[in-house]
């Protein structure tokens, strides 16, 4: 009897037991369940998550249109008005020079190769031209301009020089003693300025003349290029 009642006291306190984990385990679960449902989803996966763990934002790189493309372009370049460079300061034209009287070159103008001399009786190159004439014909001017020097040595006589607009210079020489003009006089296009001279022995073997010379600037012109017949 004793023993049947050890038996029964071991057997109550085995279910006893079973049914406190039963109730231990229940409530384990329905606390997860419960904090389950009080924490949202992100929050959970934040507090789990590590710095490099953190969500980035994506950005969608959006292909344009064929329009759009067409306006980033046009946008893009420059009009072909504003390519083109600025246009350039027109060249001053040459005055129209006229040949100071009439009669044959005796003497042509070449500075790119030696012609021959024969006074000197040799070659060499000539910047001028020498238009032969009678003494005491009268030379005019070439074309409108000042009277910037008159000068006088053994080769070239008594010379004068009328300056032009934009570097224009002409130059007579060969004339006689008797100028009709001074220096610093304005003098119009075909005005007398003086009279055919007689040669000097440096050019005695053309005949009396007028040595005519055309420059731009220091240089020299031929005076067939600069001449323009009326």
């Amino acid at each position: 009897m004793k023993n049947k009642n050890k038996r029964t006291a071991m057997w109550t306190a085995t279910i006893c037991g079973c049914l406190c984990l039963l109730a231990v385990g229940a409530g384990v679960v329905w606390q997860a369940m419960d904090y389950k449902e009080a924490v949202p989803p992100t929050s959970q996966y934040q507090a789990n998550a590590g710095p490099e763990d953190a969500l980035q934002p994506v950005t969608m790189a959006q292909t344009p249109t064929v329009q759009e493309t067409k306006n980033q372009k046009k946008a893009s370049e420059t009009p072909a008005e504003q390519q083109k460079p600025a246009p350039k300061a027109s060249s001053p034209s040459a005055p129209v020079f006229g040949y100071p009287l009439k009669g044959e070159i005796v003497m042509p103008y070449s500075v790119d190769c030696a012609i021959y001399d024969p006074t000197l009786n040799q070659y060499h190159t000539n910047a001028s031209v020498s238009i032969s004439a009678a003494a005491g014909d009268p030379v005019q001017a070439a074309e409108k301009g000042t009277v910037k020097e008159i000068t006088k040595d053994e080769e070239k006589g008594t010379s004068l020089v009328i300056e032009h607009e934009n570097g224009w210079l002409t130059t007579y020489s060969q004339l006689a003693e008797d100028i009709s003009v001074k220096v610093g006089e304005a003098v119009d296009k075909g005005q007398a300025i003086g009279t055919v001279g007689e040669p000097t022995k440096y050019t005695i073997a053309l005949g009396s003349h007028v040595e005519f010379a055309v420059a731009k600037d220091g240089e020299p012109v031929d005076p067939a290029k600069a001449v323009q017949d009326e």
